[in-house]
């Protein structure tokens, strides 16, 4: 399999050389281009790339001399030979450039695309490419630090005993359920990189506090997709910065909420599951009645109105890598609300207020272990007896993977408000090789000859379900063949544009950014305009080739090539309602790319505006701020 290159290895013409005569014509190749420029173009396919790596290179060995710096001091001869080093490497890079000078290119343009309002274009003006290439290796980093669609969760029963109770294993073979139990809460940590550096360690830090006191290494390794887990901590307020029925109250008030979009009414009574939605918006009268009347109440989306329960959620997602989803449940004493069933997500239950009984059970089949798809209510009859039985209380968390049947309900003189937290619906194994099957085909077909060939006139002769059970030598020989091109058909450019695709899908899914006090001076979010007494209007943030970026969260974008395009997709212009506009994204040039290219790989570390590997730096760094992609810090 030939090695394909890089969607940013695309060369960029040269100068043209004067000839001893003095002209700048030089002869041509016989496929009718200049020789010279040819070679040219081969030598320097992917300079700025090169400089790139060796910027990012030379910045985590800074890091790696900083952090050993820490507990072993250097002697001054030894800090002398490091900084030759990097200068070594500066000159080497330098030379590179200078021997592949660029004549200027015409322009870089961001073009804004969607539908949900008009877009303006950015047009960069660019200056020469040696130029932009110089200050790329001239100068060199500051050292600074580098670095909803859940269903239901359903509840009940004897009171769980103090140590780790035993119970069959759903999904694997060992047979242990830890219940944790823990009255504290939970103390910061020490981690060597801060949640307000890296947006994926503040979501580490936040997934910790939910499952605490069990260390994420831990879940990850032992509960993750294998087994349930228990949590009591004896801690009823816990969970209380995420709702109330107080807060559920205003909500209905000041919103316009409306039956089946965002809340469903439901009753289980006899085996029977019914919905009881009317038209319209959901009032507090109307709500409290059908509650009163034994009803229980399900809301979608509470992230998009409850701020403690998006605040959780947009942290979340920056961890998991996915949509992370969340609905709350509300019950009234003596009373359930959904038939026994499984979802296809990763439930994670969060006690809030009263208590509610649960019982889970194994998957009925292997094919329902991790299950894809969510499945019908199930009658008592068909789940059999449960693994696992439990009454929740506030502080509580249980967690269940994909498959697990369960249902739950409140107990006398108690109801329930809970919240289920999910994530990695559509996220397995299988979801990715349906993204890469159709680009790796498409790409075999185009590449190797004999999978254009046709299918021999007697295939189907010998295939089929009347041939199934056939055992002829012409169908093991067919078979045979078909098993050697499939292998033809893997491709690792396929794979890397299907985890594009499913990233991509991640940017149309996610909650837009919560932008916290200390980002607000440095983002478009904040006030960033001088209103001036002479009635001129002036930028507030620098942008200087001293000022610095970085990218405002490490997943608040994607680089994807699709339809012979080089797009951004971006979700800082999401609405907190999933998918209510169209997708977002920038249409960039491979210059533009580059650029991106380096900000991705530096996150969370700040770059120079200096530094960036493209034509007008500046206004790049404009272009993606007014997007609110990034922060900028600088005088």
């Amino acid at each position: 399999m030939s090695a394909v290159s890089s969607i940013f290895d695309t060369p960029i013409p040269s100068a043209a050389k004067p000839s001893p005569s003095g002209s700048t014509k030089r002869p041509l190749a016989q496929n009718g281009h200049h020789s010279g420029e040819k070679q040219s173009k081969k030598s320097k396919k992917a300079s700025k790339k090169q400089l790139i790596d060796l910027l990012v290179q030379e910045h985590a060995r800074e890091l790696s001399q900083n952090d050993s710096s820490a507990s072993t001091v250097s002697t001054p001869k030894k800090k002398k030979k490091k900084n030759a080093s990097a200068s070594d490497i500066n000159t080497s890079a330098s030379k590179n450039v200078n021997a592949a000078k660029k004549k200027p290119k015409e322009g870089l343009k961001i073009n804004l695309q969607g539908s949900k309002k008009k877009r303006k274009n950015f047009e960069v003006l660019n200056s020469s490419q040696q130029q932009a290439e110089d200050a790329l290796v001239e100068t060199s980093f500051n050292g600074e630090s580098l670095k909803n669609n859940s269903n239901h969760s359903t509840p009940v029963s004897k009171k769980p005993k103090k140590k780790n109770k035993q119970m069959p294993h759903p999904l694997a073979g060992t047979p242990n359920l830890a219940i944790k139990q823990e009255p504290q809460t939970p103390k910061a940590n020490g981690m060597q990189r801060t949640s307000a550096q890296d947006s994926i360690v503040a979501g580490r830090e936040k997934f910790a506090w939910v499952i605490h006191p069990t260390p994420v290494e831990d879940f990850m390794i032992n509960y993750w997709e294998k087994k349930p887990l228990l949590i009591q901590r004896k801690n009823p307020s816990y969970y209380s910065n995420l709702l109330s029925r107080a807060e559920i109250d205003e909500m209905l008030r000041q919103n316009n909420i409306e039956y089946t979009k965002n809340i469903d009414v439901t009753s289980y009574r006899e085996g029977q599951r019914e919905t009881h939605n009317p038209d319209g918006r959901v009032l507090p009268p109307d709500m409290w009645s059908f509650y009163e009347e034994g009803c229980s109440i399900r809301m979608l989306n509470p992230q998009t109105y409850l701020p403690g329960v998006y605040e959780m959620n947009v942290k979340l997602q920056e961890f998991f890598h996915c949509m992370t989803g969340a609905n709350f449940y509300l019950t009234p004493p003596n009373s359930q609300g959904f038939a026994p069933h499984y979802d296809d997500i990763e439930a994670f239950v969060l006690q809030v207020e009263g208590r509610k009984h649960w019982k889970l059970y194994s998957p009925r089949e292997p094919a329902e272990m991790l299950a894809r798809i969510s499945s019908p209510n199930f009658t008592q009859e068909e789940i059999g007896s449960p693994i696992l039985e439990v009454v929740l209380e506030p502080g509580d968390l249980l967690y269940f993977p994909r498959g697990i049947i369960h249902q739950a309900s409140t107990v006398p003189g108690h109801h329930s408000l809970h919240v289920t937290m999910s994530v990695y619906q559509k996220n397995c194994w299988a979801d990715l090789l349906e993204l890469f099957f159709p680009h790796a085909l498409a790409q075999a077909a185009e590449t190797h000859f004999d999978l254009r060939r046709g299918i021999p006139l007697n295939l189907h002769q010998h295939f089929g379900i009347v041939h199934s059970d056939s055992e002829t030598p012409a169908r093991k020989q067919l078979i045979s063949h078909i098993k050697s091109l499939v292998d033809k058909v893997f491709s690792e450019d396929a794979i890397d544009s299907a985890v594009d695709q499913l990233a991509k899908r991640f940017q149309h899914d996610a909650l837009p950014p919560l932008i916290s006090n200390t980002e607000q001076s440095t983002t478009v979010y904040g006030s960033s305009f001088n209103h001036n007494a002479d009635g001129t209007v002036s930028l507030r943030v620098p942008f200087t080739e001293n000022s610095t970026v970085r990218l405002l969260r490490c997943n608040v974008l994607r680089l994807v090539s699709e339809e012979e395009k080089l797009r951004i997709y971006y979700h800082t212009d999401n609405s907190r309602e999933y998918h209510e506009y169209e997708p977002n994204f920038l249409e960039i040039d491979q210059d533009a790319a580059l650029g991106v290219e380096l900000l991705v790989k530096m996150y969370p570390h700040p770059v120079a505006i200096r530094d960036l590997p493209v034509e007008d730096k500046i206004e790049f760094a404009k272009s993606l701020w007014e997007k609110g992609l990034i922060v900028v810090h600088g005088q």
